[in-house]
């Protein structure tokens, strides 16, 4: 694979590197999780509440009881 480069506008910036901060991250290390999440076709529904992007929910409460 070769490395390319991407522009965003300041704002997505902000933004993506709001979330890497959260997480402990680059933003260049965020953006590579999002894209290969995106390539892998990854659903919320299927992910653990900590492999979400901030913000997002799986809609599992997470207290083992049915709705």
């Amino acid at each position: 694979m070769e490395d390319v480069s991407v522009s965003i506008s300041a704002e997505q910036y902000e933004r993506l590197a709001a979330i890497a901060a959260a997480r402990g991250v680059s933003a260049e290390a965020q953006l590579d999780r999002l894209i290969e999440d995106a390539y892998r076709g990854a659903e919320p529904a299927d992910l653990g509440a900590e492999e979400l992007p901030l913000g997002v929910c799986n809609g599992d409460d997470g207290d083992g009881a049915d709705d």
